[in-house]
């Protein structure tokens, strides 16, 4: 093979020049001879004249742009003057000249007149008032390009601004406005800021009524007579219609509440029923009054405002229950005073629904699993639009291969979640400006699990309390009630050894019950597809036995001596805040970042947090190089823990750092770190150097590192993560550190540290 290198080294070369000479040949072929290949074009100004944002949007009116190339060579063109025209519109030579090819751009399509003329109205929309463009076009050979010459001028900026001075209604409400203008002293002159303001003076006089008037009826007057600095006047058009200078209030309010496009003839000729401040037209009476009074907020005889406008609609669509919501307004004729009767058509999304899913996985540890769920939907369930919404799922995972060291797992679980756009019973909080009604949720659910080689755990949980929220951005969930009753049952004598030999784990899977409150605070501003920045925060705290502990006499001085039904009652508070921040550098790059903190503190009747509110590390969406519940706590580490993943803690600490870049519109790739652990707060016995000892936080963190592959369809995001482990906090100190061990070339390296993860959506 050394020998023949140089061999194929010189058939490469040959290759490549006999590619070069070739495209050289055969790149004007179909270009007409009394014309040029088009390679581009360029703007050239005075240094300093014009920035680089405003070269780049005068480079893009250069028109046609020229052909793809690759490594200098117009690669498309070759494939388009590889073959004839085609006399169909299939085939293979379709498809490499209309598809794979590229038409050659010619310099007679570019129009140098037309781009010259859009240049300088651009430039005169960004402030330069007296710009001039010329271009030259340079011709080598075949080819030429057209460099545009820019002479900008002076860019104007606003010396002062004028409003109406008149006492008039219209030159007040102008005025008054003022101090909420897009436009200052000293800003460059833009016509798209301009527009804006106008849309925003619009809108303010909209809001006070004037239901009629439009932008249109505003114009800018301006004086340019000082050296690159103008004065703006705001002033009105001369001609403004009637309907437009009159302040309009709030008729009749009529709401269509089953209304279809195919049946809109015949819903407007019925007569419909009045109730309280509605005409409701619904033969159907598909919804009560009550939820119209809650969720409209426009009133008979209120002045019109397009906030009120806006925030029933919003209003409206947020229930979730309808489909489509539109709103007319109609002037009354002959009325004295100027009057709108409103219109208010709703259509009811499908009442009931049912979805049947299905998933698979399976894991590094010989495991294959599924989980079949289905779903009963209802979301208009008493007339007021509550949804109601009723789940069963079970799922299996089964070992099918390898060594017999784990658990086949079952589960079953049966939840139910009822949401009413209320607050029961009867509380009123202010939700004048809020397009989210508050809401009751009443949620009842059991789960039955089972571990064939270890133990059978039966919950209930019942809760009931309030979401509600702030706009787009701010959520927050109050559970007034909170109970979760865990019996786990038949154990077995491995389960039982295990638990001999781990205090922690023994008392956490005691049978007991959660009576207590939890609150969720969320801000989420992702939403803002245009902003550099975004960030999410959810911070939380879960209580139990707080106040029911103040009514349950103890049996004894012990823990576990506070019983309600003979059931230990478990009393803990447990702290928890997620905050995550996206950095957009560019259209398709994107670095996410995430940190996690966590603290519980079992107290009085408990002497550990329940298993199911301990926290746990790894897996997915969490520390991707470590297998679910195999790391930590702190330092502790027994080859058990990689079949009998059971391992968890009451403080976390944890952060994740991602790269994105998005291929194309469906693949995403990214490059990550993850590091964390979980640790006790106190020293266990039976595991040595798991609880935090004060510096150790850092010395006892584990890190991983890896690639990922995405698809993303929007409704569907498909996520490969394969990951390793850099730092493995359970190696003596000094010896953590593991990149050194790297070493894709061992199988048993790959098999014991790559980790492949496969889920469904974004990490975070």
């Amino acid at each position: 093979m050394l020998q023949q290198r140089p061999y194929m080294d010189k058939w490469h070369i040959v290759l490549v020049m006999a590619f070069v000479m070739l495209s050289s040949c055969s790149v004007y072929k179909t270009v007409p001879a009394e014309d040029f290949l088009f390679t581009g074009g360029k703007v050239m100004a005075d240094t300093g004249k014009l920035n680089k944002d405003i070269r780049t949007d005068l480079e893009k009116f250069i028109k046609p742009p020229p052909n793809s190339k690759l490594l200098g060579i117009p690669f498309k063109l070759l494939f388009y003057n590889s073959v004839k025209e085609p006399t169909k519109s299939k085939g293979y030579a379709y498809n490499v000249r209309n598809k794979w090819g590229q038409a050659p751009a010619l310099l007679s399509e570019v129009k140098t007149k037309s781009i010259e003329k859009r240049m300088e109205d651009e430039l005169f929309n960004k402030g330069y008032l007296r710009p001039e463009v010329h271009n030259k076009v340079i011709k080598k050979g075949r080819k030429a390009r057209v460099e545009f010459g820019v002479s900008p001028g002076d860019r104007y900026t606003i010396r002062e601004i004028h409003y109406p001075a008149d006492s008039s209604v219209f030159g007040k409400l102008l005025q008054a406005t003022a101090k909420e203008s897009l436009l200052h002293t000293g800003d460059y002159f833009d016509l798209k800021q301009f527009s804006a303001e106008r849309e925003r003076m619009s809108k303010e006089l909209k809001e006070k009524g004037y239901y009629y008037f439009e932008p249109d009826y505003l114009l800018y007057r301006v004086d340019s007579l000082h050296q690159a600095k103008a004065d703006l006047y705001v002033t009105l058009k001369d001609m403004i219609p009637a309907e437009a200078k009159k302040v309009w209030h709030i008729g009749g309010i009529t709401i269509y509440g089953n209304y279809t496009l195919e049946r809109d003839s015949l819903i407007m000729q019925d007569s419909g029923r009045q109730e309280k401040q509605f005409t409701i037209i619904d033969r159907r009476n598909n919804y009560r009054t009550s939820l119209y009074e809650r969720a409209i907020p426009i009133r008979q005889g209120q002045l019109y405002a397009t906030s009120m406008h806006s925030l029933t609609i919003e209003r409206l669509m947020n229930l979730n229950t309808y489909r489509f919501v539109k709103m007319a307004f109609t002037p009354v004729p002959d009325s004295i005073t100027p009057i709108l009767n409103t219109r208010i058509f709703l259509s009811p999304a499908k009442k009931q629904t049912m979805r049947f899913e299905i998933s698979g996985n399976t894991k590094s540890n010989n495991y294959v699993g599924s989980e079949i769920s289905v779903t009963y939907k209802n979301v208009n369930l008493n007339r007021g639009a509550e949804i109601f919404d009723f789940k069963i799922t079970g799922g299996f995972d089964v070992q099918v291969g390898g060594q017999q060291a784990s658990e086949n797992a079952y589960s079953l679980t049966a939840e139910m979640n009822l949401y009413v756009p209320q607050l029961i019973p009867g509380l009123r909080i202010n939700t004048m400006n809020n397009p989210y009604l508050p809401r009751t949720v009443i949620t009842p659910a059991i789960e039955y699990f089972q571990k064939t080689d270890l133990y059978t755990m039966r919950s209930i949980r019942f809760s009931y309390g309030y979401i509600w929220k702030r706009g787009k951005s701010i959520e927050q969930n109050l559970k007034l009630l909170h109970i979760n009753g865990v019996d786990p049952i038949n154990t077995t004598p491995k389960f039982d050894s295990m638990m001999a030999t781990d205090a922690s784990l023994k008392a956490a899977f005691e049978k007991q019950i959660i009576i207590g409150t939890r609150y969720l605070f969320q801000y989420n501003n992702t939403y803002r597809a245009k902003s550099r920045f975004n960030y999410a925060f959810d911070g939380g705290i879960n209580t139990s036995g707080n106040i029911a502990g103040l009514f349950v006499q103890p049996k004894g001085d012990t823990a576990g001596s506070k019983q309600v039904f003979n059931v230990p009652l478990s009393q803990f508070i447990r702290f928890q805040a997620d905050l995550r921040g996206y950095w957009r550098f560019a259209p398709k790059l994107t670095w996410a970042n995430r940190i996690i903190g966590g603290v519980g503190f079992a107290y009085g009747n408990s002497s550990n947090m329940p298993y199911s509110e301990q926290f746990f590390i790894g897996g997915s969406s969490s520390l991707r190089a470590f297998r679910a519940r195999t790391l930590g706590p702190g330092s502790y580490h027994t080859e058990e823990s990689v079949y009998n993943a059971n391992e968890s803690g009451d403080i976390k600490m944890e952060f994740n750092s991602e790269l994105r870049y998005n291929m194309s519109r469906f693949v995403k790739l990214a490059v990550f770190v993850d590091a964390g652990n979980i640790w006790y707060r106190k020293e266990v016995p039976d595991k040595p150097g798991a609880s935090l000892e004060r510096g150790e936080l850092f010395k006892e963190t584990a890190v991983g590192t890896g690639l990922g592959l995405r698809f993303d369809a929007s409704v569907l995001v498909v996520r490969f993560d394969l990951a390793m482990p850099l730092r493995k906090p359970w190696y003596p100190e000094g010896e953590r550190w593991v990149i050194n061990q790297v070493n894709f070339g061992d199988s048993d390296w790959r098999k014991e540290n790559l980790v492949l993860n496969i889920g469904i959506g974004y990490p975070f």
